[in-house]
């Protein structure tokens, strides 16, 4: 008897979850209160397999989002999300690519891996408070191998990438190749660390607490003598160089 009635109430679960995943999500997102720093516009399919024609975040603005939701993982108390946004080809959008996955009745933890964000500079900058204004170019690439995050960082591993970088000259842009950094937990902050070759010559560890405050960072960097002079004495507001012509970071 007892093996009936799991079972009934198993079927009575499972067919309240995929009524909800079938419902039109434009009448479930228009119901639900989102925070004001959240816009969502052109909504159409439903939960299960929707599309939103706009998202903005914190005034960024992401084109294109769509996503696919598995009813099999909210039997067992998850919501798996894969998502798509933007274009990766075209560098003037915020594309990214990949699954999330949290809890069905709680999201304080997010887990993702082979997630892969692409970031217009530019348009990150502008949403960026900078005690001197910076007019910056190319694009920001995140890729997470693996992440585990809520309340606090509890895996990550990944990279960062700035491709193509350029900052304005006074006699144009001034093109400073590519950077790349690796991510990592440490203890509950998040790691960020670049390592040379690169223009700047710059090797530099970084610990990014989630509160976003106190922020370590500590290095050293040394312009290429193929940058433009102004680099070279621009440089120099930073320190004094050691006998190796490096100047320390320190924050």
């Amino acid at each position: 008897m007892k093996s009936k009635v799991s079972w009934i109430i198993g079927g009575v679960i499972a067919f309240l979850l995929f009524a909800v995943a079938y419902m039109p999500a434009t009448q479930v997102i228009g119901r639900v209160s989102l925070p004001s720093n959240i816009a969502i516009s052109g909504v159409t399919g439903t939960l299960f397999s929707g599309k939103a024609q706009t998202v903005v975040a914190n005034g960024l603005a992401i084109y294109n989002v769509r996503w696919e939701l598995s009813p099999l993982h909210m039997l067992v108390g998850k919501i798996k999300l894969d998502l798509k946004a933007g274009n990766i080809r075209d560098k003037n959008e915020v594309a990214f690519e990949g699954p999330i996955t949290t809890g069905l009745f709680s999201q304080n933890t997010v887990s993702t891996e082979n997630f892969t964000l692409y970031l217009p500079v530019d348009r990150v900058i502008a949403q960026v408070r900078l005690p001197l204004p910076v007019n910056a170019g190319g694009r920001f690439k995140v890729t997470l191998d693996d992440l585990t995050f809520g309340p606090a960082c509890r895996s990550l591993s990944g990279s960062g990438d700035w491709l193509n970088a350029t900052v304005a000259g006074t006699q144009g842009p001034i093109d400073f190749g590519t950077y790349s950094a690796k991510l990592r937990c440490e203890g509950e902050h998040i790691g960020i660390t670049v390592s040379e070759p690169n223009l700047l010559n710059l090797s530099m560890d970084a610990i990014i607490p989630t509160s976003m405050k106190n922020i370590r960072v500590s290095g050293k960097f040394k312009p290429d003598e193929s940058l433009p002079d102004e680099v070279q004495q621009a440089s120099r507001l930073f320190g004094t160089p050691n006998n190796n012509g490096y100047i320390a970071i320190q924050l």
